[in-house]
């Protein structure tokens, strides 16, 4: 019964929409209906500005990411490379993608994923933070670097000797987020571009055309 209680935390405690909220405090806005429509840090970023950030980081980081993994390992008393303790974190992740609060909308999921990283492996949350960022320091093309080190994370664990239970909530954490990308809140798609060009920008890019501003036009043109 314990795990029952810690999954439906996981995943409400993932569904609080931490950037709407902030978007409605500081400026009262519903981000959903400005610029990019997402609600997550970059559009917070463009509304808002950057010194919220660092709230919504640290709210996304360590309450949703790794709350329920310190429930579960020092309250419940679940191992640290159980499997039942692994899919919490994943309960967490799809409360923020698909948040109960926001009729099933939300974020992509990628800082509480960072977070579960911190509390689950240093390591990995190394060797993912290195090739975003650094991917994106030479391009400063985001989604594709995101993608990348996220889709590395099963292959670091299984090297590096993690616990299988490791690689496998690396895999579905990936499933995950991948899933977000391309349902992208369950909007339509361009009547202008074809539908496999639209997923692949969707997955890649994480938008549906190759330029931002372009798609943050078009998303604000369908609002009208």
């Amino acid at each position: 019964m314990d795990l029952v209680w810690l999954y439906i935390y996981s995943y409400l405690i993932g569904s609080v929409p931490t950037a709407y909220i902030i978007g409605k405090l500081v400026k009262g806005v519903d981000l959903r209906n400005v610029g990019s429509g997402n609600v997550g840090a970059s559009n917070l970023y463009q509304v808002a500005g950057k010194r919220w950030l660092a709230p919504l980081g640290l709210f996304e980081l360590l309450v949703k990411g790794g709350s329920s993994l310190w429930i579960g390992q020092y309250l419940i008393g679940l191992d640290r490379s159980s499997i039942f303790l692994m899919a919490a974190p994943l309960f967490a992740v799809a409360g923020n993608n698909w948040s109960i609060f926001l009729r099933f909308q939300g974020g992509r999921g990628v800082a509480v994923a960072f977070g579960t990283l911190m509390a689950l492996s240093p390591l990995l949350l190394g060797a993912f933070a290195a090739v975003a960022l650094g991917g994106w320091a030479v391009t400063r093309s985001a989604g594709v670097w995101v993608l990348t080190a996220l889709a590395l994370l099963p292959l670091w664990a299984t090297i590096s000797g993690a616990p299988t239970s490791l690689a496998l909530y690396c895999t579905c954490l990936v499933a995950l987020i991948i899933l977000k990308r391309l349902l992208s809140n369950m909007t339509g798609f361009p009547k202008d571009i074809s539908r496999k060009r639209v997923l692949f920008n969707r997955l890649f890019l994480d938008r549906d055309v190759n330029d931002r501003a372009d798609w943050v036009k078009r998303v604000e043109e369908s609002r009208n």
